[in-house]
């Protein structure tokens, strides 16, 4: 799956570095534009420099301190907690300040207003308000106020009038503020006071309907209301689970009975249940029987736990030991016989008595369970409504007291500041002092010489590059050799000068065959001579051009006829197989070719054996084009046009093969990737300059080796001036629409022959 080269971000990237690259060279080759721009922009920089009207500047500082209470408060800064400093920098330019100060202004000579003079006095206060500036020094108290005028004297004197305004506008109005601030805060002082007498009947009034008992300061203590909540809850449950005990027991009895089972065995667990004294009195014992037996057991653990630590330090003889161990058997023998007594009662009512003896007793303690949860449950859910009503009258006691505790704290805060002011101060709370006079300047701040010179170079290049720019959009044309060079960055490998007419075909047809001592087959040994010096081995060249019509088949002809000349076996293979040029200008149409040898799969050198023309100029061979295949690209992209060139490449020391344009096949490139450069022919003249560029970055953009550029068709420079440039020739690039059938061939002209120079001629 392919994607567009222009949705990956490298490509994206690496087109904007290279257009950017081109826009540099462009400057770089026009650089007298910018120059001009500049050179342009300085004169009219002078000219404003000269003719401007100079400004004068006139600065003071005021240092701003607070007297009473908060004169050691240092944050009056505009970046710090204070808020005195913004608002006294807010005041210089207020209305009454300007106010003041223009009537002061109004009273001073001509010369010391010039500001002022044309204009009419009731804008006087918005010209001072334009000129007049004034900001706070970061984390410092001074204001600083500075005013600019047309003179030095002038601007000195609109600052004293305003700095005395400002100072008698602070004094009028900040004198006496701690008597007036007393009056103030005693009054709502009173107000605070008369809410906190009103708070405490408030909290009186809660604390009695709350019934408080004091217990809240007690973290410990527990309201008695909650209290018999939490005792209610843990009896209830101690009930529900005696509850669940007896229902448990009672179908463990019933069960017992519907089978005929032995009771006997659910005694011990209907005993803790029922009681004791109740269970003896259905067994038909006494009381005081069944506690001997329990004394009696007592005893019996006792005297044990004795004769044990007795045999640790006596024998079996001693009389203390004699004497437990004749206690231990008698109570061994009472418990035994308490014991057999009991079985046989148990015996006797086992025939139908013990069973419903039973189940009515834990019947009876189920009952009295019910009804003992129910009272508890009733009870709960009665202090439980009670401790909510109590919880809502207890956060109405915190919310009072709350309250009351803020009035107390704001009463409290209220008389401190009353008693810290000094109400006997007469003088203001802020003061004013100047720290530095207003400055007398002959230097002027306007127009700043820097800033003109940097706006002049920034304006001027700026202007310049724009001029580059629209310059390069309407100039679609190559002026020079250099721009050549600069935009495509490619050297000039050689510059074609018009070739004179000829009417003959074939070799005959070429310059440096017919006339090898002319100037203009001099361009084509030079265009050889760069190739063989370039330090490279270009035995294996492409040749190719923007469009039709570059003279491109011209050049490689007269180029490979020089290499024959100097000795070089060379070949020339004619691959534009779309619209073979070179096998027209040899004049070798209807001979077998290219397209054969690229689409037999025999042996290539029998098949280039039988094809290859020699020509009258010793050493130069031909392979022209051949019949013209359907599908030229897919030949040419086969691995058999490689091992041609591999061929060609051990069996001649050079070879030459003709492609077609750039643009209007991707021929070019197919051939571009198996041999060692591309030679890029352009027109001048006739090519445009954005479909040059284009071209050239196509071949770049596919890793081929572009080696340089030949200009084609150069003129004189008297005659024409850089290249001799021909409104004849027109935009055209598409060369596929060119290429039609065989009767059109022979009324078109050559894509970019022999017949090209005779038109341009």
């Amino acid at each position: 799956m392919t994607h567009a080269p222009s949705t990956r971000p490298d490509v994206r990237n690496e087109t904007a570095v290279v257009a950017v690259v081109r826009f540099l060279r462009m400057l770089r080759f026009r650089r007298q534009y910018v120059i001009g721009a500049v050179v342009v922009s300085g004169v009219l920089g002078c000219l404003y420099f000269l003719t401007a009207q100079r400004v004068y500047e006139s600065r003071t500082q005021l240092l701003v301190t607070q007297s009473g209470p908060e004169e050691s408060n240092t944050t009056l800064s505009s970046d710090g907690s204070g808020a005195l400093l913004p608002t006294c920098e807010r005041l210089v330019k207020s209305a009454v300040v300007l106010a003041s100060a223009v009537r002061q202004i109004a009273n001073l000579p001509p010369e010391l207003r010039p500001d002022f003079v044309k204009v009419p006095q009731h804008k006087w206060e918005e010209t001072l308000r334009q000129n007049l500036s004034a900001t706070a020094i970061r984390r410092t108290n001074v204001i600083e106020i500075w005013y600019r005028s047309k003179t030095p004297a002038g601007a000195k004197a609109v600052v004293d009038a305003v700095v005395q305004s400002y100072i008698q506008f602070m004094d009028e109005n900040h004198k006496n503020v701690s008597v007036e601030i007393v009056t103030v805060l005693d009054k709502e002082s009173k107000e605070i006071e008369q809410k906190l007498i009103e708070k405490q009947r408030q909290l009186l009034e809660v604390q009695h309907r709350v019934g408080d008992l004091g217990l809240r300061e007690n973290s410990n203590a527990v309201h008695p209301i909650l209290q018999r909540v939490l005792n209610l809850n843990d009896t209830l449950v101690e009930v529900k689970k005696k509850r669940v005990q007896l229902e448990a027991s009672l179908s463990a009895l019933r069960l017992a009975l519907s089978r005929g089972g032995d009771l006997r065995n659910h005694l011990i667990g209907v005993e803790p249940l029922v009681g004791r004294q109740m269970m003896m009195s259905a067994l038909g014992l006494t009381p005081e029987a069944g506690e001997s037996a329990s004394q009696v057991e007592r005893m019996l653990i006792e005297n044990r736990s004795k004769l044990e630590t007795l045999l640790n330090y006596y024998g079996p003889r001693h009389p203390e030991v004699v004497e437990l161990t004749r206690s231990i058997s008698n109570a061994e023998q009472y418990l035994a016989q308490d014991l057999a007594n009991r079985n046989q009662r148990l015996q006797q009512m086992q025939g139908g008595q013990l069973g419903p003896m039973m189940v009515a007793m834990v019947e009876q303690q189920l009952t009295e369970s019910i009804a003992h949860e129910q009272q508890l449950a009733t009870e709960l859910a009665a202090s439980q409504q009670a401790a909510v009503g109590l919880n809502n009258r207890m956060m109405e006691l915190q919310i009072v007291e709350g309250e009351m505790e803020r009035l107390r704290a704001f009463h409290t805060s209220l008389q401190n500041k009353i008693t810290t002011l000094d109400v006997n101060d007469q003088q203001a709370d802020v003061r004013i002092t100047i720290v530095s006079e207003p400055t007398l300047s002959d230097r002027p701040v306007e127009p700043k010489l820097a800033m003109i010179v940097f706006l002049c170079l920034f304006g001027g290049f700026g202007c310049g590059t724009v001029i580059v720019y629209v310059v390069d959009m309407l100039e679609d044309r190559f002026k020079s050799p250099d721009e050549l060079k600069d935009q495509l960055g490619l050297p000039v490998l050689a510059m074609i000068r018009q070739l004179p007419e000829t009417e003959s075909s074939g070799v005959n047809a070429l310059a440096v065959h017919v006339a090898p001592q002319s100037p203009e087959s001099e361009s084509f040994r030079t265009l050889r001579t760069t190739l063989a010096l370039s330090g490279d081995e270009f035995e294996r060249i492409a040749i190719t051009s923007t469009g039709s019509g570059d003279g491109k088949t011209t050049v490689m002809a007269n180029l490979a006829a020089a290499c024959a000349q100097a000795g070089k076996k060379t070949l020339v293979i004619d691959a534009d197989m779309r619209r073979p040029g070179l096998t027209k200008l040899l004049d070798l149409r209807g001979v077998g070719g290219l397209s054969e040898v690229l689409r037999q799969d025999e042996d290539i050198a029998e098949l280039c054996r039988e094809r290859i023309q020699e020509t009258d100029v010793p050493g130069l061979h031909i392979l022209p084009c051949g019949p013209r295949p359907q599908n030229p690209s897919e030949l040419l992209s086969g691995s058999r046009m490689a091992d041609l060139v591999a061929w060609a490449e051990n069996a001649y020391d050079q070879v030459l093969i003709d492609c077609p344009p750039v643009l209007a096949a991707s021929d070019a490139a197919l051939v571009g990737r198996i041999v060692d450069g591309v030679l890029f022919v352009v027109q001048p003249q006739r090519n445009h300059r954005r479909v040059v560029i284009r071209a050239s970055e196509t071949l770049r953009s596919l890793k081929i080796n572009v080696m340089g550029i030949v200009a084609n068709l150069m003129g004189d420079h008297e005659e024409s001036g850089y290249y001799g440039y021909d409104e004849d020739f027109g935009y055209a690039y598409r060369y596929e629409s060119r290429y039609e059938d065989d009767d059109d061939l022979e009324e078109t002209v050559d894509d970019d022959d022999s017949v090209a120079p005779r038109r341009a001629a």
